[in-house]
Formats: C-alpha cells, sequence, structure tokens
C-alpha cells in the first residue's frame, strides 16, 4: 500500500524533527503542513527531508488536513497516517494502524487512549468521554476515543469525505460523516501520552473546542446531507 505519514505543525519547530525521524521507520514518505508557524518548523523539516507544505497563516488542524487529503490524492497515496507534530503521538505504532487496516478493510483506523484513564487531563477525558457515547449512537458504531488524531484515512475517505471545517472539530466531523455514510471505522490501542511543558503543548483549547465539536454533533444530528 501507498501511505504517507501527515503532521500537522504549528510552532513545533523543538519536537517535529524527531517526529519525522521516528515515523520515517515505517513510512518513507513523511508529509509536514506547516500551518503559519512563527519560528524555524518549516526549516527544521526540511532538513529532515520531509515534503513540507507552507500555509501562509494559521488556518487550524482542520485546514492543514484539508491541504494533506488534496496532496495525497494527487499523488497517487491510497492511506495517509495523521499525527502531532508536538510528540503526543508515538510514530512506533504506525504499524499497527497499517496491519489492523490490511485486515479489516475500514475506512477509518483510529487510536485509542482512553485504556489509561490515570494518564488523561480530566478536563480532556470528560468531554471525550460523552462524545464517545454520543457519536458511537448517531452512527451506530463503538467509537471508544473519539478525539485522538491519530488515525489512518484510506483513499475513499479522503475522496468522498471532505474536510469542512478549519480548526479541530473537523476530525470529530469527518468521523461522523464517514461513519453515517457507512464507512467503517475501526479502532487500536495507542499509548496516551500528555504533557505539561511549554515544548509540549497542545493547541487545543478544552473549553471552546469542546463547544465547537459539540455543535458539529448537532448539525450532523439534524442535517442530513453533509
Amino acid at each position: 500500500m501507498k501511505i504517507c505519514a501527515v503532521i500537522p505543525a504549528f510552532n513545533n519547530e523543538t519536537t517535529v524533527c524527531h517526529v519525522i525521524r521516528k515515523a520515517r521507520q515505517n513510512v518513507q514518505h513523511i508529509v509536514v503542513v506547516d500551518d503559519g508557524s512563527t519560528d524555524g518548523t518549516a526549516r527544521a523539516a526540511k532538513n529532515e527531508n520531509a515534503y513540507v507544505i507552507r500555509i501562509p497563516e494559521n488556518r487550524g488542524k482542520g485546514n492543514a488536513l484539508r491541504v494533506a487529503f488534496r496532496y495525497a490524492l494527487e499523488n497517487g497515496f491510497e492511506a495517509v497516517i495523521t499525527l502531532d507534530a508536538d510528540l503526543q503521538h508515538d510514530p512506533s505504532e504506525i504499524p499497527k494502524f497499517v496491519k489492523l487496516h490490511e485486515t479489516s478493510r475500514a475506512g477509518i483506523v483510529a487510536g485509542n487512549r482512553l485504556n489509561a484513564r490515570e494518564k488523561i487531563p480530566g478536563i480532556r477525558y470528560g468531554p471525550n468521554l460523552i462524545g464517545c457515547s454520543m457519536f458511537s449512537w448517531l452512527i451506530g458504531q463503538p467509537v471508544p476515543d473519539s478525539q485522538c488524531g491519530f488515525r489512518l484515512y484510506d483513499y475513499q475517505v479522503m475522496k468522498n469525505i471532505h474536510v469542512l471545517n478549519d480548526g479541530f472539530e473537523a476530525e470529530s466531523d469527518i468521523l461522523i460523516r464517514a461513519g453515517k455514510r457507512g464507512y467503517k471505522i475501526v479502532f487500536v490501542p495507542v499509548r496516551t501520552i500528555y504533557f505539561s511543558n511549554h515544548m509540549h503543548r497542545s493547541y487545543f483549547r478544552p473549553i471552546k473546542d469542546t463547544f465547537r465539536i459539540s455543535i458539529i454533533f448537532l448539525m450532523n444530528l439534524f442535517w442530513k446531507k453533509r
């Protein structure tokens, strides 16, 4: 299977190189979408021989995925693996996604971190757990982790499930719409990694982005054709 790793990045100069090096042990083609960084993220990624797509200003993770999916489709990739640039996803686990995709032929293979409850900040765990129940009910498939961005998307999902949102809520929207359209979604256990220092900080805003995800759920609940 022709596959590439997609790493959306925003001011991740200190960590992106490590992610690229570890990812390359399992995937030859690495795409870094530099989402308007003001540091040396793009330069660092280029020094690691990653293919860098530079977005002039920060638009959000959803837009970065939209750009990356377009690139993957135009260049004949059959699937992409998405992972964060801040080391919250362990690239050494990429083979688990590929293997499960080969055996399940699922449209999306998503990471599941919720088996390590004690490692997840409460402000992230509660909304995710509620989201899991709501998403599972809406799409008719079990969703044990609704917010993990460590995923494999296959060609058909990238082609047919367009990314409609610019922010973090885009990942939830893709998951819901793919499930409602009948694409199989499976989950693989992954390491639960959270950091509290500045170097590894997440740009996910628990209150604001959780609100946006809730709006996405309601839109998909009442709007049938999206």
